[in-house]
């Protein structure tokens, strides 16, 4: 008889969310090992494309997909995010109290404490839990300055310890992630020694490396690239990204009359309105914006770049790691990070000889590294060439996955010795 599994998580396919995209990676391997699984997710608020008809129950490669009924409003609006998450805590109970026991249950921390309803299986339906953090709360939320009550932030962060000390097995996605939870928020051994690195991934099947001339790449053609030297962001442009070094140094390559060189970002957020309103305040013409592009399409989106760019802004070391990064790697171009301090974005890049790294602030050297790239072509595709081994040793959708199932194995086999004796 398969094992069970249950997958507890807002935002699934077809959301665009990185979250989403890597569950369903996860998923679709944990059903081609031999596992059951169901997912109770959301009801999608990004979805591409938008006109997209949803079920709200489906099998999608072997996966038993259940979409709560929660709302959906936009998630760039606080009061509509805030909404979606109560209303789906709701709905998440409610579906739990009437389901089946599941051999295992995954839950994610992202959004906050939805961990609490693995909890809640684990004591009520003695359910094994692995507990995947994505990022830190409320640790991510004071370093906003999104919470300043110091009441309510301890009470917060004692309902995360109790979530994490009740958890069968601890994922985290970076090794700067595990220090700082093992240093700040847990200090009980045996809890520490739970913990286990699994980085999040890109498919290498599915993202390929392309020559930058590719006249395959209908993008450049389409989006008025050609001839272009392109400085790629792709993916979120959240909170927890840094845009101030790149417009300065926009703006410092306009003034020099480099019109070649174009950055264009690829994807949605909170912060596009910002850089919209800063590039247009200094009359900046050399940057282009795009939606969210569907998977299969991200050979040849991200195979624009000359050189792609990640960034984080300082104080979110440890607290997460951009997902971007691992596509980048994929794609065969070089990267240039843009960091506060020292992180995983930094390590990687400095381990796999892919890329530079910036401090925050500092636009000259990131025009400087522009440069090098712009003028050194043969280097470029070197430092992307020696991304894309990297990111197949360590990073491809098959070696995480097989961690993680890995990891099932141990947890389940452990509950089946322990519910014989």
């Amino acid at each position: 008889m398969k094992n069970s599994i249950l997958v507890i998580e807002q935002h699934f396919y077809p959301e665009v969310a990185a979250t989403g995209q890597l569950l369903l990676d996860l998923c679709e391997d944990l059903v081609k090992a031999g596992y059951q699984v169901k997912v109770v997710t959301g009801n999608p608020t990004e979805i591409y494309p938008k006109e997209m008809n949803v079920k709200r129950r489906e099998n999608y490669k072997g996966i038993e997909i259940v979409r709560l009924r929660n709302t959906r409003l936009s998630k760039y609006n606080m009061a509509g995010r805030i909404i979606n998450y109560l209303t789906f805590h709701l709905f998440i109970l409610f579906n739990l109290i009437f389901s089946q026991r599941p051999d295992l249950v995954i839950v994610l921390s992202t959004p906050p404490f939805i961990a609490i309803h693995g909890v809640i299986l684990k004591v009520f339906k003695n359910c094994k839990v692995i507990y995947n953090i994505q990022d830190l709360f409320p640790e991510l939320a004071v370093q906003l300055n999104k919470l300043k009550n110091e009441t309510f932030i301890s009470v917060l962060k004692s309902l995360s310890r109790y979530i994490i000390g009740k958890m069968d097995r601890i994922v985290v996605v970076g090794e700067y992630m595990e220090k700082k939870i093992k240093k700040e928020i847990i200090k009980d051994c045996k809890i520490g020694q739970q913990i286990s690195i699994i980085h999040n991934w890109a498919d290498g099947k599915e993202i390929k490396v392309i020559d930058n001339n590719d006249k395959s790449n209908y993008f450049k053609k389409e989006w008025g690239l050609e001839n272009k030297f392109v400085v790629l962001y792709s993916g979120n442009i959240g909170y927890l990204h840094e845009f101030d070094t790149i417009i300065d140094a926009a703006d410092s390559l306009q003034k020099k009359g480099h019109n070649d060189i174009l950055f264009v970002f690829v994807g949605e957020g909170i912060k596009k309105e910002y850089i919209k309103n800063e590039i247009n305040k200094r009359e900046l013409n050399n940057f282009l914006f795009f939606p969210y592009q569907p998977r299969e399409n991200l050979t040849y989106s991200l195979g624009l770049a000359d050189v792609s760019l990640v960034t984080l802004e300082k104080g979110f070391e440890g607290m997460v790691v951009p997902s971007k990064i691992y596509g980048i790697l994929a794609s065969g171009r070089p990267v240039i990070g843009i960091v506060g301090e020292y992180s995983e974005i930094t390590d990687i890049i400095r381990r796999a000889k892919c890329g530079k790294v910036v401090q925050i602030g500092d636009a000259q050297f990131l025009e400087d590294c522009i440069m090098e790239y712009y003028n050194d072509s043969k280097k470029s595709r070197e430092d992307g060439l020696n991304g894309r081994k990297y990111f197949e040793k360590h990073f491809d959708r098959a070696i995480a996955t097989e961690k993680y199932i890995s990891l099932i194995k141990r947890t389940v086999t452990r509950m089946v010795i322990l519910i014989y004796f």
